[in-house]
């Protein structure tokens, strides 16, 4: 069970892509009940961890399913594997079109739910720190309260596109978190050869995926012109 709840990423991505497909017009139209929603339920979990530690309560090995959805980050990276290719495919094609109508919304929800995996992690900073995911952690805290309308009205275009520009190192960071996570400690860590193997196949899947988003976003950026005057 618990070798399979390391895969909900993987599991949660299309499942994302799905909902976003059928009930994508009704997350744009009804941004604000999905935002308290689900802000409520992770500011919850991030309490109740914070309790579990004080408590001596192993919420890994107690409920592994609700740890595994709301505090290993699984979830959360849905979110933001969507919200990277909706800036990958091809302009004008379907796939940009419908996930680009939500790609704000998917962010901030993306971030709601990192909550209760960074306040796990902040609260065993001294034992379990890992300063790639903190450092992405932060940079995502200024795109995250400007993706509101109501603070990006009043940023002005330029700023607010050049701080939006940090979200490629967000990338690159997350990248780097998963790929410490998985290839380092377990390789310190692993109690079977199956789960040494499975830790392999998940950085192969998470290094397939950042490969295939860094192609995408390479060949389908426009190239701007250059004219004889400006070469």
């Amino acid at each position: 069970m618990s070798l399979a709840l390391d895969f909900l990423s993987f599991v949660f991505i299309p499942l994302l892509a799905l909902f976003v497909v059928y009930f994508g017009k009704h997350l744009h139209k009804h941004e604000t009940l999905y935002y308290i929603v689900v802000a409520i339920i992770t500011t919850a979990a991030g309490i109740f961890a914070v309790y579990a530690q004080v408590e001596g309560i192993d919420l890994a090995s107690s409920s592994p399913i609700f740890y595994a959805v709301l505090f290993q980050g699984h979830a959360t990276f849905a979110f933001f594997v969507l919200v990277m290719f909706a800036g990958a495919f091809k302009n004008k094609s379907k796939p940009k079109k419908v996930l680009f109508s939500v790609r704000r919304e998917l962010a901030i929800l993306g971030f709601l739910f990192l909550i209760p995996h960074a306040v796990l992690l902040v609260w065993l900073a001294l034992s379990n720190f890992n300063p790639t995911g903190t450092l992405a952690f932060l940079i995502m805290i200024p795109l995250f309260v400007t993706s509101f309308r109501s603070v990006k009205k009043k940023m002005h275009p330029k700023a607010w596109f050049k701080l939006h520009k940090l979200a490629y190192w967000i990338y690159a960071l997350i990248f780097l978190h998963l790929a410490s996570i998985t290839i380092i400690f377990n390789l310190l860590g692993y109690e079977s050869t199956l789960e040494l193997i499975l830790g392999f196949v998940r950085f192969l899947l998470y290094t397939a995926i950042f490969i295939v988003y860094t192609v995408m976003k390479v060949r389908n950026t426009p190239r701007k012109k250059v004219t004889p005057a400006s070469a």
